[in-house]
């Protein structure tokens, strides 16, 4: 049955929309969550003694608001918006559910499938802006003579550049927080900043740039890391500051940063997203329509409406907006309780504040890989009241330290 889990996994991940199409299948979502929906009811049928319940109540509750909403909004003849609430709430908390029994021997693969991941979507990244190439566009055609060098951006296999940013973003967060040994890290780092550039995603890699300091700035400060990666980290900032300055400005990687387009049309797009409330009436307001985004796209004069909490909003409306706004809070909040302010704020900037810079926090992607890290991904928690980690972090970190030898 593990294998199977681990199939499901690597199909959840890799199997995007625009994967799908390449290879002609039409029904993606059902593929890609197929195999963990049937674990999760294979778990869920087999709790006898009603355990998951107590373990997972903040998943069940957003489960249980999943179901509401699809009677709501068959009340309401809105069945447009079945898709998105089946893989946006009920998914990913099935498969926060099934992650939560697994054992630290399936974990620790899982984790090494996810990292297999960000290695190939960043390799992919990296092979789509040499060649000026999607291989998986999100848009089906594109005028590929019509491309601009320096406003290219690649699409790796979840599509939308935004999307792709946004994972890897999320698990470069964990990897930092993550017990790994530091040469691994600042791999991981340099890779995952470079893909960021090749999706040339602004606000990712203005973000990155701030976060990568902030960590190195750390490690320096650390007086058990001081001494040996100091002269190494002042190699590595000079090089790698060569590099990316001479990769932006000499062959256009992360372009429209290089180029001085900060605050270029879509950027302002998302100072003017506000203006949505003025085409949504009172009724719609509350209660939400989906119907509603295609017009208020177009009076915006917008590829889409680039902010995630309007969107929901539209979705949704303001009350179950907040419904569930308050349930993501409180799961989120359970997972980053052992965490220290700093890792959270790693954490918490990685992938919060990445996709409240435009609309990928509606995805359910974003979310299906913060549960995957979560879950996976051993991280130094605070220390109790004994200055001692407790038992299963004791496991983990001698896990973690065997394999980095």
């Amino acid at each position: 049955m593990k294998y199977l889990l681990f199939i499901g996994i690597l199909t959840y991940m890799f199997l995007s929309t625009s994967v799908a199409a390449k290879i002609g299948i039409k029904e993606v979502g059902t593929y890609s969550s197929l195999i963990i929906v049937f674990l999760f009811a294979v778990k869920f049928l087999g709790d006898s003694k009603h355990k998951l319940f107590a373990k997972f109540k903040e998943e069940f509750h957003i489960i249980l608001a999943g179901f509401f909403l699809l009677f709501i909004k068959i009340f309401l003849g809105q069945s447009d918006q079945f898709n998105h609430i089946v893989f946006f709430l009920i998914v990913p908390m099935s498969l926060s559910i099934l992650l939560g029994v697994q054992n630290i021997s399936n974990k620790r693969v899982i984790r090494k499938l996810i990292l297999f991941f960000f290695i190939a979507e960043c390799f992919l990244a990296i092979y789509e802006r040499w060649s000026l190439t999607n291989l998986f566009p999100f848009v089906d055609e594109i005028d590929e003579s019509a491309i601009v060098d320096w406003s290219f951006r690649s699409s790796g296999f979840l599509g939308h550049p935004l999307a792709n940013a946004l994972c890897i973003s999320t698990i470069m967060g964990f990897v930092l927080t993550s017990q790994m040994s530091i040469f691994y890290k600042l791999f991981y780092l340099i890779l995952g900043f470079v893909s960021l550039l090749c999706f040339n995603a602004r606000a990712a890699i203005l973000i990155w740039i701030l976060l990568g300091t902030i960590y190195l700035l750390n490690l320096i400060k650390d007086r058990k890391t001081k001494k040996t990666v100091s002269l190494l980290l002042v190699i590595f900032l000079v090089t790698m500051t060569y590099f990316i300055y001479s990769a932006m400005f000499n062959y256009g990687l992360g372009g429209r940063i290089a180029e001085g387009n900060i605050m270029d049309g879509s950027a302002n797009t998302r100072l003017e997203v506000f203006d949505a409330f003025n085409y949504i009436n009172s009724s719609d307001l509350l209660f939400g329509n989906s119907l509603n985004y295609i017009p208020i796209m177009n009076k915006l004069g917008a590829g889409g409406v680039e902010n995630s909490y309007i969107v929901l909003i539209i979705y949704y409306g303001i009350f179950i907006f907040t419904l569930l706004a308050l349930l993501y809070y409180s799961l989120v909040k359970r997972f980053l309780k052992d965490y220290s302010l700093y890792f959270k704020f790693i954490i918490l900037s990685s992938f919060l504040l990445v996709g409240s810079t435009n609309n990928g926090l509606v995805s359910a992607m974003p979310w299906g890989f913060l549960i995957l890290c979560f879950y996976t991904f051993p991280s130094m928690k605070k220390r109790n009241k004994r200055n001692k980690f407790n038992t299963i972090d004791k496991v983990i970190i001698k896990k973690e330290n065997y394999m980095s030898r």
